[in-house]
């Protein structure tokens, strides 16, 4: 029984057994009850009926044929016999019974007695000269009646527990088999292009379990693409710096440029190999390791004035205005990483800006929203979630790590960060640091 759906089967199996079991048990056992009840109902019916012969008439002019039973449409007759004060038979329903000694041992909470080797049921009344009628009936009639009835009940309990096996085998048989289609199409996963084709979920459970799978196998295909695109673009970034390298240092072998110019153009293009790997370094470690940042209290506004002075000589030679409205602001954060998500905004924006870029400060709460707007031609609306996943590259972007970057940072602090559309017309980058 490995699969859920055998587990399933065999459970409906002994719940359906325990009950049918238990529920015969009940149903016997109320049976009996209410047969004997009947029984003796009619038993004293009956002893009423056969005292109104005798007394009307002679107690020879009883017969059994005058005690009837009737048990629904069926037709049976109880016997009797009577018994004078030495408990001898003197009258009786079968003849060969008349003149033995019967050796009773009754009171009123008897309902059996034994004869003939077989149990009977009887009921009793005195009569005059102290004699006394016994009405019985035996109880292998009762047995009958009530096998019958139990034959009939165990029918009827077995088509109904069959009707709802077949009903159960069959939900149980459509409910997994959503499952079945989902581990096929997971064996033939692959990364590809194209991945296999998921089974359409619905509203169950399981339905949304195999729509959480596709949707799954959707992220890892366009994560494995994104992959593929970021390791054809950082190849692409880090063969141009060392082609320079190698083509300066040839350069200054061959004394074709001065070697004051050849050793610029390297130190400048090794910085950026270097940076380059530290930050895929970096955003390794943010995903990887659990660091304890140091919190410093800083003017928020001059970090933004800081930031945009440095990245000045950018946009200044694509000609980008960069405007800041902030007021002084000093908040408790972890300044580095802080520098670094604005940094990252700010370069962003004046990479894709026509012509203006503005930053914002606002106060929220006791918490703090930094936005940078551009002008630029801004995100598709349905690319919006993706300019934060490792390796997303946009149509000017350089190795899809920075923003990356600062979506792990802003998870760890537990902050808002998101893109939306700019009033400049192009694409504005938020962050929200929570409030405390």
């Amino acid at each position: 029984m490995r699969t859920i759906r055998s587990r399933i089967f065999f459970a409906l199996i002994v719940v359906m057994i325990f009950s049918v079991s238990s529920m015969m048990y009940m149903v016997n056992h109320l049976i009996d009850g209410m047969l004997m009840d009947q029984t003796h109902n009619q038993l004293r019916i009956q002893m009423a009926k056969a005292i109104n012969i005798i007394e009307s008439g002679d107690q020879q002019d009883l017969s059994s044929e005058d005690l009837e039973l009737r048990f629904r449409d069926r037709l049976y007759y109880a016997d009797f016999f009577i018994l004078n004060k030495q408990d001898k038979i003197i009258a009786a329903g079968d003849d060969e019974m008349v003149g033995r000694t019967a050796h009773l041992s009754m009171n009123h909470t008897d309902r059996f007695f034994e004869l003939n080797q077989g149990k009977m049921m009887f009921t009793h009344q005195n009569l005059k000269n102290g004699l006394r009628i016994i009405v019985y009936t035996p109880m292998d009639i009762l047995n009958q009646i009530s096998n019958r009835i139990l034959r009939v009940s165990l029918g009827s309990v077995s088509i109904t527990f069959g009707v709802i096996f077949i009903v159960g085998f069959w939900l149980v048989w459509n409910t997994t088999r959503p499952l079945k289609k989902l581990k096929e199409a997971v064996n033939r996963f692959e990364l590809s292009n194209k991945g296999p084709h998921m089974p359409q979920g619905d509203n169950t459970e399981i339905g949304q379990l195999v729509d959480t799978f596709s949707s799954m196998s959707e992220r890892i295909q366009r994560h494995h693409q994104h992959q593929i695109e970021f390791l054809q673009n950082v190849s692409h970034e880090l063969r141009t710096p060392l082609m320079s390298i190698q083509g300066y240092a040839l350069g200054i072998k061959d004394q074709v440029v001065s070697v004051d110019q050849g050793l610029e153009v390297v130190a400048h293009e090794s910085k950026r190999l270097i940076q380059m790997v530290d930050r895929l370094l970096q955003l390794t470690r943010l995903e990887t390791i659990d660091e304890e940042w140091h919190y410093t209290s800083v003017d928020l506004k001059d970090m933004l004035e800081h930031a945009v002075q440095l990245l000045g000589p950018t946009a200044a030679e694509r000609q980008i205005s960069i405007q800041i409205l902030a007021s002084a602001m000093e908040k408790n954060v972890p300044a580095d990483q802080m520098f670094q998500i604005i940094m990252n905004f700010v370069q962003n924006a004046i990479r894709y800006a026509e012509n203006q870029v503005n930053v914002c400060l606002e106060k929220t709460g006791n918490g703090f929203l930094i936005h940078v707007d551009d002008d630029g031609p801004g995100v598709p609306i349905d690319e919006r979630e993706n300019v934060f996943e490792r390796y997303y590259i946009g149509n000017s972007g350089v190795s899809g790590i920075g923003l990356a970057i600062c979506k792990q940072i802003s998870d760890k602090l537990h902050a808002t960060i998101s893109c939306t559309g700019s009033p400049l017309g192009g694409a504005r980058f938020s962050f929200k640091f929570p409030e405390t």
